[in-house]
């Protein structure tokens, strides 16, 4: 119990605990991991109603010293009963504060209305969460001042420490909040919302910027950097971003132009740290992410924020991503070895892929092909295996492997930036494909009502690519995602004249597959018309869905 009096009386030490004056509060300060301590306080502030007719403090003391871990902060959960309007020559009845103490420190006042986040919404309750700079709590104060005229009562629901973050958060019940944030209205009428914490109240070390409930297209400046969340019809309830804290290390202020719910600014979760823990994004910043801040020199491992079962793995060459994925590729895809594994010496010199895209299913019979034939794997694909365990994609199942849920892609910096555009759509719509059977139901009715010219066209080519032609579902992936690499308006170029072309002047013998040739343009119109159609009604369905289209998977971008 808190102890407030000691005497000393012939010659002994007696303590005489503050029980006589003080009593348990109605409410509790909640701690870390669902510690509770009790709050030691005056009757008169037992139920933590405050009138704000009058001048008044209220102390709370902990009943022990209660210790406060590094980027915490301190909420208080509030709500104000008996606001109403009142006439202008009647000012002073709503002239009122509540100033927040903690240990006699500089004091936070509490807001008494949302108007600094442009919410006008009476009995909304508010959590207000300040920063402390205390290593442990002693006492609690609310130093209350107001006009006699006022018949506003404050009533607290609560203390908690919580992890320290600035921005703001709305439920049905409360809004959650603190100091260093305000919502207005910027240039050419956007709402804009600030987020500019200073000094000892900083967020120390990595930070992420939490996006939720986005209206419509914003633009976010943080860090010296300018960023464009795009927003696109359908969307699918996929309105949410998260900003990587490499984006955010250079600066402090956060300012975000347009309409969102929450933005959040908080201290970024610790396994994002972790070099074998996926960092959460979107692919727009995956494809602008510093390589020197990777956090190890080979790759780099992104969790796709839209699709959370879905890893993206970002190599540093073609060569590493070759000792991650070569093998499984030819086990995978490649004619005449599918189903088997490939030692080193026999597949040296034949070409794996640019990027990749997995599986959880493909990837389990891999790895438990190789645990069952004591096959020698490289170091590589031990971590890689140890990373899909840890992520759930693949589950160890006796003495084998079991899929789990999800997928993998992976794209390369040898590749130059518009192959990385292209690659990255591509491999991110076969990480769809895998783990949305309504987009691979949509996609098989489009392949089975295709014109079977059209079909002996592209089969013919993916035989030529040295894809297992046998494996209807491989060759149903990959006309889709040849038709969603790029952009509709480019589609029609790429297979009418550059895989036609391909095939004519590359393999002859093919070229039974193609229709009369445009001999003015060089071109095959019939085959660019058809495959147009195809990627405009498969962009259609992402955009309705997602929020994508062809050519594009980001919803973010510099």
């Amino acid at each position: 119990m808190y102890i407030k009096y000691v005497f000393v009386l012939s010659g002994m030490l007696l303590l005489a605990n503050s029980c006589f004056a003080e009593k348990p509060a109605d409410f509790v300060l909640a701690g870390i991991g669902g510690e509770s301590c009790p709050l030691y306080t005056r009757s008169n502030a037992l139920s933590g109603v405050f009138s704000l007719s009058k001048t008044k403090r209220y102390d709370y003391s902990p009943d022990r010293y209660l210790n406060v871990p590094h980027n915490y902060s301190l909420e208080v959960d509030y709500i104000l009963h008996g606001l109403q309007e009142v006439p202008a020559r009647d000012a002073a009845a709503n002239s009122y504060q509540v100033v927040l103490k903690i240990d006699d420190d500089s004091g936070w006042v509490l807001p008494m209305d949302l108007a600094f986040l442009a919410i006008n919404k009476p009995g909304l309750g508010i959590r207000y969460a300040v920063p402390l700079r205390t290593t442990r709590i002693k006492k609690i104060s609310f130093e209350v001042s107001g006009s006699k005229k006022s018949g506003v009562e404050l009533r607290l629901n609560g203390l908690r420490l919580t992890e320290r973050f600035y921005g703001f958060d709305t439920t049905d019940e409360a809004v959650l909040t603190g100091p260093f944030v305000s919502r207005g209205v910027g240039a050419e009428a956007q709402p804009l919302t600030s987020i500019s914490p200073n000094g000892d109240y900083m967020i120390a070390g990595p930070r992420i910027l939490f996006i939720a409930g986005i209206k419509d297209s914003i633009l976010i400046t943080a860090g010296g950097n300018t960023f464009q969340y795009i927003a696109d019809r359908g969307n699918g309830g996929y309105r949410n971003l998260t900003v990587p804290s490499v984006f955010l290390a250079s600066g402090a202020d956060v300012r975000i132009s347009g309409g969102v719910e929450t933005a959040v600014l908080r201290a970024a979760p610790l396994r994002d740290e972790t070099p074998a823990m996926p960092i959460t994004a979107d692919p727009g910043f995956i494809l602008l992410y510093p390589q020197d801040k990777w956090r190890g020199k080979d790759f780099e491992i992104f969790r796709w924020e839209s699709f959370p079962t879905i890893l993206i793995f970002d190599t540093a060459s073609y060569d590493q991503q070759d000792k991650l994925f070569k093998r499984i590729a030819f086990f995978a895809e490649k004619k005449g070895f599918k189903g088997r594994l490939a030692r080193d010496e026999e597949i040296a010199e034949l070409h794996g892929w640019n990027a990749h895209d997995y599986s959880a299913e493909t990837l389990a019979r891999f790895f438990g092909a190789a645990k069952k034939a004591s096959f020698p794997l490289l170091d590589e694909e031990l971590t890689l295996r140890k990373i899909l365990v840890e992520s759930g994609i693949i589950r160890v199942s006796g003495d084998g492997f079991t899929a789990g849920s999800g997928a993998i892609i992976s794209i390369s910096r040898d590749s130059p930036d518009y192959l990385r555009l292209t690659f990255m759509a591509h491999e991110a719509f076969h990480g769809i494909f895998f783990v949305d059977a309504d987009f691979r139901e949509f996609c098989k009715r489009r392949w089975d009502n295709l014109d079977t010219d059209a079909k002996r066209f592209i089969t013919s080519y993916f035989d030529f690519q040295q894809y297992d032609i046998s494996d209807s579902f491989l060759v149903l992936n990959e006309f889709m995602a040849h038709c969603l690499q790029q952009g509709v308006s480019a589609s029609g170029k790429y297979f009418g004249e550059s895989l036609a072309n391909r095939i004519y002047e590359k393999s002859p013998w093919r070229r039974a597959v193609l229709p009369p040739r445009d001999e003015e343009s060089g071109a095959w119109p019939g085959i660019a018309e058809t495959f147009r159609r195809e990627a405009s009604a498969l962009s259609d369905y992402v955009s309705m869905r997602w929020g994508l289209a062809a050519g594009r998977v980001w919803r973010v971008r510099a």
